[in-house]
């Protein structure tokens, strides 16, 4: 991969695997608006580099990711509309699979983005929380990906209560793929990310294209319409509700 340095995103290779890194850990992890370009930028970078079969996506320090940082950002529902749907849609069009090393908190897009791989692992003091309705916001994210992995009234629990749940409980109802002990969730990534580089690219591809089409499906028919309830009914001033999206 060539090109443009990215200013919180690291990228390291090691054969066929590209471990893509939030790398601000003195700021949680957070990028600011100007720089968000590099989260589509960087599915086009890998997506266009053939020698790249895997990609693992982690984050630096105690942190995973806690998004983007909206202070003093001026609030336009259009804008954010248009932002994430391109962001995530994104990553739901990369057909690389992708596999998380969950290694800390992670809120508003970075828990999205988390929730989007193929493969989650996370360590056993990670705890996932949708915290838009404890913050008085629409959960539109919530409502697109859990109900998929862990079934419709289950999601309704965790998300319109807004309950914290440990990484045991989230592997046990299917929210992520494995729990491991603390601090092993790299390595146990990094095994399966080479067991995945193993395979035949255009196996491993086009599957991933077949399983992601119930989330194309969803994009028009949930979030896309979720995104447009949660930031219509967001104050247009700035935005800073804890979520980070």
């Amino acid at each position: 991969m060539t090109g443009q340095p990215y200013s919180f995103l690291r990228i390291e290779r090691d054969g066929g695997v590209a471990t893509v890194t939030f790398d601000r850990p003195a700021n949680a992890n957070r990028w600011e608006p100007a720089e968000e370009w590099e989260l589509s930028d960087v599915v086009d970078k890998l997506s266009d580099a053939e020698d790249v079969r895997v990609v693992i996506l982690t984050g630096a320090g105690e942190t995973f990711c806690c998004g983007v940082n909206h202070n003093n950002e001026r609030f336009d529902a259009n804008d954010f509309h248009r932002r994430y749907t391109r962001l995530f849609g994104a990553w739901i069009r990369f057909d690389k699979p992708v596999v998380v090393a969950l290694n800390g908190t992670a809120l508003g897009v970075g828990l999205s983005l988390a929730l989007l791989g193929d493969i989650i692992i996370a360590d056993r003091q990670v705890h996932f929380h949708d915290a838009h309705i404890t913050a008085g916001a629409i959960s539109a994210t919530g409502s697109f990906l859990w109900p998929q992995a862990v079934g419709l009234i289950k999601a309704k629990q965790y998300i319109l209560t807004g309950t914290p749940i440990t990484a045991e409980e989230a592997a046990r109802i299917g929210l992520i793929s494995e729990m491991v002990e603390t601090g092993e969730c790299l390595n146990r990534a990094r095994v399966l990310a080479a067991q995945l580089a193993t395979a035949r690219p255009s196996a491993v591809q086009g599957t991933k294209r077949a399983l992601n089409q119930w989330l194309r499906l969803a994009t028009d028919q949930v979030l896309q319409p979720a995104l447009a309830l949660e930031f219509m009914a967001l104050p247009n001033q700035a935005l800073d509700y804890g979520t980070g999206e």
